[in-house]
C-alpha cells in the first residue's frame, strides 16, 4: 500500500463513514475496505443510549423550528458514490442534518466536519434544498455547525479525487 493512498469511490461506494476514517488514517481504511480487516465495537451499546438521549432534545429543538425530526435516515448520492445512515434530520423550512457522537472531545475535529459536510450533501442530493447548518451532538450539547460552500468543495477534492 502506498503512503499517500486516496479516498475513490472508483473501488466501489464510499460510506460516509470512509471520509471519517480517512481522515483519521488512510491505513486504517485499507484495512477495513481493501484486507477486509474487523474492527470489535464496544461501544455501540452505550452509542444507542446517547441517542435516546439525544432525540429527547432534537425533538424540542425540531418543535423550535415549528419542524419534524426523522432518525435514522438512509441516504445515498449517484454522484458522489456516497451512502450512509444520518442520525436525525430536522425537516423545517431549512433541513438541518444531526450527527450524534459519543466521545469525550469537547470540539469538532476537521473530519467530523467533513462527516457532517458529507450528510449534507446527501440530504441537498435527496431532499432537493441546500443546506447552510447543521449541527453535531456532542457530550449531550447541540453543537451548531455552519456548511460553507467552501466546506462542500473540501469534501468534493476528498471524495472526487
Amino acid at each position: 500500500m502506498k503512503e499517500d493512498m486516496k479516498l475513490s469511490r472508483k473501488t466501489g461506494d464510499l460510506e460516509v463513514s470512509d471520509v471519517v476514517q480517512f481522515l483519521y488514517c488512510p491505513r486504517k481504511l485499507y484495512f477495513l475496505k481493501i484486507a477486509g480487516f474487523r474492527i470489535a465495537r464496544p461501544k455501540m451499546e452505550e452509542g444507542r443510549m446517547e441517542q435516546e438521549r439525544a432525540a429527547e432534545k432534537l425533538e424540542k429543538i425540531a418543535k423550535e423550528y415549528r419542524g419534524k425530526l426523522l432518525k435514522n435516515l438512509p441516504l445515498e448520492s449517484e454522484r458522489y458514490g456516497l451512502r450512509g445512515i444520518l442520525d436525525a434530520l430536522i425537516v423545517a423550512e431549512d433541513l438541518f442534518p444531526v450527527d450524534i457522537k459519543l466521545s469525550k472531545f469537547s470540539s469538532i475535529s476537521y473530519a467530523w466536519k467533513m462527516q457532517i459536510t458529507a450528510y449534507s450533501l446527501l440530504v441537498e442530493e435527496n431532499f432537493g434544498k441546500t443546506v447552510k447548518k447543521a449541527f453535531i451532538f456532542l457530550n449531550g450539547k447541540l453543537k451548531e455547525v455552519q456548511i460553507t460552500p467552501e466546506d462542500k468543495r473540501n469534501l468534493e477534492r476528498i471524495i472526487l479525487q
